[in-house]
């Protein structure tokens, strides 16, 4: 990704598959990238909702205006200090409270007796593709992540980008079973918790000062990834569709102005757009898949399979997209499958099969 030394990966793209996927992934990348970013304003709105006893509305319109704001001040610069320190806060906060809401539960054997046999399973009562389901979307965002490879080519060389990328793992390591670990914990506290609410819903019985840290966590974590995928969003906006035809001749100054533009611009539709899903998990699938299967396999191809062609890219990334919209909205999610189980297959079989087939044509 370093050595391309492109903006975005829409550049990318453009480079292999040329302009037409350039144009696609644009689309993909904002319309994903603003799903995302809207539901981290209703998630800052539940944390408002929760201490403060506003509406989760009002809270979700305080979320957005926090969002828009520090996008728009600072750029990337402003965007991985404001993530450093809500990374350490993170880390922190769920530290603190793994132990601590684990001893308030009675400890780990009363907390197991008191959730549903299934909770104890390997796939927690779904069935072996309804798990894969859920999983996909997430793993396939962060194999073609546009807002991860932008802070990676942004970094002073490849040997900060590589340790970089290894503290992230050790970080996720210790952060991603500490959520689940306080999630199953307020499951056994709160029997008929909604899924949603259960870490926030710890914070009723652990001491203020440490529930106090877990939200602020919550709410780093919320304003952090909302900033970030913002301002990714908008650099789309500027460099692939102004910078390209527009304004072909803008300056670095006018980019920057149109940069904090677009951030406006997207961080207003974002909040409209979590208005028309009816909950976060719904909107976060949809956001996850549409990228994941339209832009992840095409990217991956273009760093690690020689033989991939125009029209195999770009066919790929029509299907992946198309396939999970149609699956989604159209067909109302047949089965209670997540639309990751058809649409990434589809794209990754489309881009193989054309590719081989357009061979050829395209030496």
């Amino acid at each position: 990704m370093r050595a391309f030394g492109k903006y975005t990966i829409s550049c990318i793209l453009e480079e292999k598959y040329g302009v037409s996927a350039r144009n696609l992934a644009s689309v993909i990348v904002i319309l994903a990238y603003v799903g995302i970013d809207s539901y981290q304003m209703k998630g800052f709105g539940f944390i408002l909702n929760l201490t403060t006893g506003m509406s989760v509305e009002v809270g979700t319109i305080i979320g957005a205006a926090l969002i828009i704001f520090l996008a728009m001040i600072g750029g990337l610069r402003s965007v991985s200090q404001t993530d450093a320190i809500s990374g350490f806060l993170m880390v922190g906060g769920l530290l603190i409270t793994v132990p601590v809401i684990i001893g308030i539960a009675g400890g780990w054997d009363t907390i197991v007796a008191n959730v549903p046999e299934s909770h104890m399973s390997a796939t927690g009562g779904l069935t072996t593709i309804q798990l894969i389901g859920y999983l996909l979307p997430a793993l396939f965002l962060l194999l073609g992540d546009q807002n991860m490879y932008q802070r990676l080519a942004s970094s002073k060389g490849d040997s900060t980008a590589k340790k970089a990328q290894i503290g992230w793992l050790i970080i996720m390591l210790i952060i991603s079973p500490a959520i689940s670990i306080i999630a199953f914990t307020s499951r056994s506290l709160f029997p008929d918790i909604d899924s949603g609410m259960a870490l926030k819903a710890t914070t009723l019985v652990i001491p203020v000062g440490i529930g106090g840290i877990l939200l602020a966590a919550a709410a780093a974590f919320i304003i952090t990834t909302g900033n970030s995928y913002l301002l990714s969003a908008a650099t789309n906006m500027t460099y692939d569709i102004y910078g390209k035809y527009i304004n072909k001749d803008a300056s670095d100054k006018k980019q920057l102005s149109m940069t904090k533009l677009f951030i406006v611009a997207l961080g207003v539709f974002s909040y409209l757009l979590i208005s028309f899903f009816p909950t976060v998990l719904a909107v976060q699938m949809y956001a996850y898949t549409v990228y994941g299967a339209g832009i992840t396999p095409a990217i991956l191809a273009v760093f690690f399979w020689k033989r991939v062609t125009a029209i195999g890219g770009i066919s790929s990334m029509i299907t992946g997209v198309v396939t999970t919209l149609v699956w989604e909205i159209l067909l109302s999610k047949p089965f209670e499958l997540n639309s990751v189980v058809i649409s990434v297959p589809a794209a990754v079989i489309v881009l193989i099969t054309v590719s081989l087939a357009t061979q050829k044509k395209h030496k």
